[in-house]
């Protein structure tokens, strides 16, 4: 049995493979079509060239052999006649084989050569008879230089039936291609906020018809996905609203009740931060639970620094061990544009996060023009590297849904702080640096800079 040849791993082949994979559609098509016809007209060009060479030579051939039998049957009369000697047609006999330069004189017998000499293009027939050695010569100067220009003509004309067919193939690959460049256009128009959006209806009758059927079936499983989703997070968001504000009062009415009561009111402030953290939780659920509008003004301002300070106090209230630093190298006010819930959840996250599961006893938060650090002993796993290089707004959908910086946790804290950086445009990096980890967090330009 053959050895089969495996031409994938040929590199020219391999090469020539990864070339065509980098052409788009519309070019691959073109090219096919052009490699076709200009292969098609190579073959038929040469095969006619080839066909016209064949039937002058068997004419040239037929015309010298009836000239050397006509000779032949003059010479049966009369033995001295003399040989035919025009401007294009000479017969030679084996006597006159002086007259004949060296390299005619030993050609074979029974074939017609094309030789040159005396800058002269000659077709020879040698035929061997009673007679002895006939030669016969033909001047085909005229016909091999008319020969030549004819080829040169057959040349440009296939090359300009390929340039042709390439300007046809173009416009003829463009109407093929453009159904996809329609849909392609079609899908990008469509706006992520949009909602039971379908376009099927666009494409009946066409090519393309089942793939934006296929489409239109994803997007709708897509909408009920993400309205199940939504009406779940608003419906949750609300039904906790109403106990957390029966929370709310009840603290208060205890706060009013235990003055003065040094023991009662430690225990009653840490039930009032429990219950502003879930307010604050629920609200940023709520407000990320809405489709964000790119266009419409910020719903509000809050300053980063007071936030900051009122969330590292909670921290060291948790956690008094831990030895937390703030360092605001600006003393002007750090104002963005959201809701003060959505900063204090953001910061709330990154400093819990770096209070327990830091190694070490201090936590640093320092501010850096529009950007805020935060640095605490430890490494982050292994698994993590990857996923921990810098995060911009424009990356952010490649973090996992469940992003920790501890093997043990959840993710959730995390998970919300990239949803509401993606939702406001700033941006995040969590990395090891200095020994320890470091979360940098940058909020957008200044409000109204």
């Amino acid at each position: 049995m053959a050895p089969v040849i495996d031409f994938r791993r040929n590199r020219f082949v391999r090469r020539a493979h990864e070339f065509l994979a980098q052409l788009s559609l519309r070019a691959r098509i073109a090219g096919t079509m052009i490699a076709l016809l200009a292969i098609a007209g190579v073959i038929l060009s040469a095969w006619a060239y080839l066909a016209d060479e064949r039937l002058k030579r068997n004419i040239t051939l037929d015309l010298l052999s009836e000239e050397l039998t006509h000779f032949e049957q003059r010479m049966h009369v009369d033995r001295g006649a003399e040989p035919l000697r025009s401007a294009r047609l000479r017969i030679y006999r084996s006597s006159d084989i002086a007259e004949l330069p060296r390299h005619i004189a030993r050609l074979r017998p029974g074939e017609m050569h094309r030789v040159r000499s005396g800058g002269r293009t000659l077709d020879v027939l040698v035929r061997d008879g009673n007679f002895g050695r006939l030669y016969i010569t033909y001047d085909v100067t005229t016909y091999a230089t008319q020969e030549k220009i004819a080829l040169v003509v057959l040349g440009l004309g296939v090359l300009a039936v390929v340039i042709i067919a390439a300007l046809a193939a173009t416009a003829i690959s463009r109407r093929l291609v453009e159904p996809v460049t329609v849909l392609a256009d079609r899908l990008t128009q469509i706006d992520p906020r949009q909602r039971h959006v379908r376009i099927g209806a666009q494409f009946a009758g066409n090519e393309l018809e089942p793939i934006a059927r296929s489409i239109d079936t994803f997007m709708e499983r897509l909408d009920g996905f993400v309205e199940r989703e939504q009406s779940f997070t608003a419906t949750a968001s609300h039904e906790l609203r109403t106990p957390l504000a029966v929370m709310r009062g009840a603290v208060e009415l205890l706060e009013t009740q235990a003055a003065g009561r040094p023991g009662a009111a430690k225990a009653i402030a840490r039930i009032q931060r429990a219950v502003r953290e879930m307010t604050e939780f629920t609200d940023a659920l709520l407000a990320l639970s809405r489709e964000p509008q790119s266009a419409a003004p910020a719903e509000s301002t809050c300053d980063v620094y007071a936030v900051l300070a009122r969330v590292v106090e909670d921290q060291r209230s948790v956690a008094p061990e831990k030895h937390i630093v703030v360092d605001v190298r600006d003393g002007s006010q750090l104002r963005v544009a959201a809701p003060e819930s959505m900063v204090a959840m953001t910061l709330g996250n990154l400093v819990r996060n770096a209070v327990q599961h830091g190694t070490g006893s201090e936590v640093l938060c320092r501010t850096q023009g529009r950007e805020l650090v935060v640095s605490n002993s430890g490494a982050l796993p292994a698994s993590l590297a990857h996923p921990c290089a810098p995060w911009h707004s424009g990356q952010l959908e490649n973090i996992p849904p469940r992003f920790t910086s501890h093997p043990r946790g959840h993710g959730m804290g995390l998970y919300l702080v990239r949803r509401i950086c993606e939702r406001y445009g700033w941006a995040i990096r969590l990395e090891n640096a200095g020994g320890g980890v470091t979360a940098t967090l940058a909020f957008e330009p200044a409000v109204g800079g």
